[in-house]
């Protein structure tokens, strides 16, 4: 609420400042606060004040905190997009997921540019600036360094590090089994196999981890120790060596 210039006392001196909060002209007061909003300030620091011109509301968002909503919702979309990336597909890595990720990384870098140009048209002071911009580029560094790990693959081979121990007992287990050709659906490491297959000559296997609801899409992990990458002419985009005689696939129906 801002004070009209007509309806102030002849008497009073013109403000020394408006409220950061919501732009109540500050003058005449007893006591250093905002009968507004009831935001302290320093008569003697411009740093508390707004010593430029009145914001608009879209202003004050911009040049205002982070809310925790927005953050929430910024570092789950991260963790979400990293852990559908683990997945042996390479959905998200093909997908508009990954330029949603940019698009939101390149808005987290560039809203502290954004408020410095903001602050200078309506003289807010720049000392208040520092003020959530350290969280912002956090925010938007990590934004950008997920997609460039998406990119390159990283997250498939981090969980498949973390899951490559309990792959290997569930390898040979599934080899060793002579009696079938298939086993429960079980979690392995970070994984959740099922489809669990004896390859045709008894000397490898494969399981699926990711499908889709209509089964026409399946991808997964394929353990064929007999098979030499370097001498194979599989479609990378089909089969993906990945080592340790373990492959990742992905078929589409």
């Amino acid at each position: 609420m801002t004070v009209a210039a007509a309806d102030r006392p002849a008497s009073d001196s013109k403000p020394i400042g408006l409220c950061l909060d919501c732009n109540y002209p500050l003058w005449g007061l007893s006591t250093p606060r905002c009968p507004e909003c009831g935001r302290e300030f320093d008569p003697l620091d411009p740093a508390s004040m707004n010593m430029g011109r009145e914001l608009t509301a879209t202003a004050k968002w911009v040049l205002g905190p982070i809310r925790w909503p927005v953050s929430f919702m910024t570092w789950a979309a991260l963790a979400f997009a990293l852990w559908s990336a683990r997945l042996p597909g390479g959905q998200v890595r093909a997908s508009i997921s990954l330029f949603i990720l940019i698009g939101l990384g390149a808005l987290w870098l560039g809203w502290p540019v954004l408020r410095v140009l903001v602050a200078r048209e309506y003289g807010w002071p720049t000392s208040l600036l520092m003020r959530g911009q350290k969280q912002r580029v956090a925010v938007g560094l990590s934004l950008a360094l997920a997609s460039i790990a998406i990119v390159y693959g990283w997250p498939l081979r981090a969980a498949l590090w973390i899951s490559k121990p309990a792959m290997g007992h569930l390898a040979a287990d599934t080899i060793q089994d002579q009696q079938r050709n298939w086993q429960d659906n079980r979690r392995v490491g970070l994984f959740y196999a099922k489809r669990i297959v004896q390859t045709p000559d008894k000397k490898g296997m494969r399981f699926t981890v990711e499908e889709a609801a209509n089964g026409a899409y399946r991808a997964g992990f394929a353990y064929l120790p007999a098979v030499d990458p370097s001498r194979v002419g599989w479609s990378k985009k089909s089969y993906r060596y990945l080592g340790g005689g373990w492959w990742a696939w992905r078929e589409e129906g």
